[in-house]
């Protein structure tokens, strides 16, 4: 269904409604009681670009005459809190929020849009509920097929954009920026959690090097919460330890998945994979990688916050010898080989409980933790022993010695940090800094399309939100062209779906195209 239907001017308790947009924000005045106008609050968290989104949507919403509009700034923990909490509150709030999938389309779906996904074990904030939704989320995780899962995927982004629980404003990019005479060989993860897997991913064929120093110093946004998989839901956490653990496969730089500490794998049946582990390959403390690892660091999951990343799709596992492990799905599961990646094998030492890698985080990767200062700097060593025995294009030896990150918050001091040398890589300067940087010889810079997208939610919940008509037009009104310009300096680009074009046979240009002007543009 399209907006072709609506057209002319109504009148609504002195308010006129002029174009299609207007016209369904009064049907759904009309449909719930609602005179307007109405008042709410747009909420976002302080000190970041939200709050100049959060005005240019005030703007817009209230030059119809509908809405009256306040801005509220809390700090992202209050923010959190308020989010997770609005609608067992029946908090009147509108809310600007980011988030961040993967290389897998499930990963912008299920959390957000799924009716079993409710916090505290999801993120459905404003607690939306379709079963058409469901079964494509379920059916989609289902299917193996790859063109088949395509069209699923597709099927339920119209499904949303027509339905309108939230509204797609703008996706993101990942923007990394280097000392050029320092650096050489970097490129741009596009996902931050992976942002220091350019500095040494030989199954991803990416290394880099140093001009005059054996130490990388690059930066990260926040603190470390934790070091231990299990537990890890903060993007610091997942970028200082990205170098140190490994998985059976990983995804390079182009989506597609690599072996790692599986070097062959090949599906028996519908649910079971058998895979063949590298021989000889080290723990950071010893050990050497067995099945045994494999099941155990499966297994370890149950119980943890990161549960769902192993216990979603995991049944059992058969250990056939040292050096191979069959894998039992309890579904059959389309992501199946993408979330092996999500899932750092560790020694046996953790498995038994001797080892807390909270405070000694051991894995097999080029790197070993060394130190960490809450609020000051990470520090990892080259692991000399690493498995990788070298290429023809990658080295059987990291080039960078050290690897220091440090914890630098603001984007400004981030910059500033990196113009004077004391960082050589960081991936959160200012946007509005970007072209001016590029066009310096003295810095490198790298962009792309990331896995996130920042949205407008709406609370469902309460009247008039209740309405698809009223958030269908909001929806249309939205000024996304002026955010991803006013805002962002024109990094990123304007959002309609939620899955990220990062994953094209998902989100194609014609799928966005064809979506917008169905659902979004005005005729």
């Amino acid at each position: 269904m399209g907006l072709s239907g609506f057209a002319g001017c109504i009148r609504s308790n002195s308010v006129e409604a002029d174009g299609p947009a207007e016209e369904l924000i009064q049907q759904g005045f009309a449909a719930t009681d609602t005179d307007p106008p109405f008042e709410t609050t747009i909420v976002v968290t302080e000190g970041t670009e939200r709050s100049r989104v959060a005005t240019l949507l005030k703007s817009e919403l209230e030059d119809t005459g509908f809405f009256d509009i306040s801005i509220a700034e809390y700090k992202w923990t209050t923010h959190l809190d308020l989010l997770t909490t609005a609608a067992d509150e029946n908090k009147n709030a509108l809310f600007v929020v980011s988030w961040t999938g993967g290389w897998d389309p499930d990963d912008y779906v299920n959390m957000l849009f799924h009716s079993d996904s409710h916090p505290p074990n999801g993120l459905n904030v404003n607690q939306y509920a379709d079963e058409t939704v469901d079964e494509y989320i379920e059916t989609g995780l289902e299917e193996t097929v790859f063109d088949e899962r395509v069209e699923i995927y597709r099927q339920l982004q119209e499904r949303l954009v027509a339905d309108a629980p939230v509204s797609f404003v703008r996706f993101g990019e990942v923007t990394h920026v280097w000392d050029a005479d320092a650096v050489s060989g970097w490129q741009a993860y596009p996902l931050e959690t992976g942002t220091y897997n350019a500095v040494y991913a030989p199954w991803a064929d990416t290394f880099t090097k140093l001009e005059g120093s054996a130490e990388l110093v690059g930066d990260l946004g926040s603190d470390i919460s934790t070091t231990d998989p299990v537990s890890m839901n903060d993007t610091a956490s997942s970028q200082a330890t990205q170098l140190v653990y490994e998985g059976l496969t990983g995804i390079d730089f182009d989506g597609t998945v690599q072996p790692v500490l599986a070097d062959e794998w090949k599906r028996l049946d519908t649910t079971r994979y058998r895979f063949s582990l590298r021989e000889g390959v080290q723990f950071h403390n010893g050990e050497e990688l067995t099945a045994a690892h494999v099941k155990g660091s499966f297994e370890r999951y149950e119980g943890e916050p990161r549960e769902a990343d192993v216990f979603d799709w995991y049944g059992d596992s058969e250990i056939v010898d040292d050096y191979t492990i069959d894998i039992d799905c309890r579904r059959e599961y389309g992501p199946f080989e993408r979330r092996l990646f999500d899932v750092p094998i560790v020694p046996m030492a953790a498995i038994d409980g001797d080892l807390d890698l909270e405070s000694t985080p051991i894995g097999t990767g080029p790197y070993r933790f060394v130190d960490y200062r809450a609020g000051d700097d990470c520090r990892l060593e080259r692991f000399d022993e690493y498995w990788f025995e070298g290429s023809e294009t990658v080295p059987a030896t990291a080039p960078v010695e050290t690897v220091r990150l440090e914890v630098i918050t603001e984007p400004a001091s981030r910059q500033g940090a990196l113009e004077a040398g004391n960082i050589d890589v960081s991936y959160g300067v200012p946007s509005a800094s970007l072209a001016d940087l590029a066009a310096d010889d003295a810095y490198g810079v790298d962009r792309h399309v990331g896995g996130g997208f920042d949205m407008l939610i709406y609370p469902l919940y309460r009247e008039p939100f209740s309405s698809a008509a009223v958030r269908r037009g909001c929806n249309m009104l939205l000024p996304r062209e002026r955010i991803v310009e006013g805002v962002y300096n024109g990094v990123g680009q304007p959002a309609y779906t939620p899955i990220s074009p990062l994953l094209e046979a998902y989100a194609d240009e014609e799928l966005q195209e064809r979506i917008a002007d169905e659902y979004v543009r005005s005729p």
